[in-house]
């Protein structure tokens, strides 16, 4: 556990020095909207050891690592240094992988209330994907808020229309189903491989 912490803050110092030298010698867009952008990545990276402070129920290292590496690609690959751009895949790479993430974290709020042992499987199957909708759509929200505020198009309206948005919705989506349906597996042959034993970790 202890190396694990070291290593998530080891993570998130090397990513914040980087983000600041991007910042000052980088070339990137000049402009208040690109320098929160690369300033914002310090804050959402702590952003789990904030919530620490205030639950009882502490999110653990192995978790924040998860996190950790997610951010690392998502935000300081992906919107820092633009590969969301750079690279056409990478956008609908990174939404399905934040329905996994998003699987995850409703499994660990099933595990960590105890709801794990109390529901149906389809109840829990249910949750997990109503989880990941709710937070591929709160994206969705938080980058039109921006884009009316800043003036952007992260949403690609002026390109593709609504397409863009409803494709990161439905990648994230079918991700979910995705990790459901190996946990469903897992649950109805009695399966004790990842998803089961992390669950058990966790528990």
């Amino acid at each position: 556990m202890k190396n694990i912490k070291k290593l998530n803050l080891s993570i998130i110092v090397i990513t914040s020095m980087l983000s600041i030298i991007y910042l000052f010698f980088g070339e990137h867009e000049v402009g208040l909207y690109k320098n929160l952008i690369i300033i914002s990545i310090i804050p959402v990276m702590l952003l789990p050891y904030i919530i620490n402070c205030f639950i009882k129920n502490k999110i653990n290292e192995e978790i924040i690592l998860i996190y950790l590496v997610f951010i690392f690609f998502a935000h300081f690959l992906g919107t820092i240094l633009n590969f969301y751009y750079k690279i056409k895949i990478y956008d609908k790479l990174m939404h399905g992988i934040s329905g996994i993430m998003s699987s995850i974290l409703a499994v660990v709020i099933l595990a960590k209330t105890k709801s794990i042992k109390n529901n149906t499987l389809w109840m829990k199957i249910l949750f997990i994907i109503s989880i990941t909708l709710t937070i591929a759509s709160m994206w969705e929200f938080f980058e039109f808020t921006c884009d009316n505020i800043f003036r952007k198009d992260a949403q690609r309206v002026m390109l593709t229309g609504v397409d863009d948005t409803m494709l990161d919705m439905i990648y994230a989506f079918f991700a979910s189903i995705i990790f459901s349906i190996f946990y469903i597996i897992e649950e109805k042959l009695k399966l004790k491989l990842l998803i089961t034993k992390f669950i058990e970790k966790i528990s």
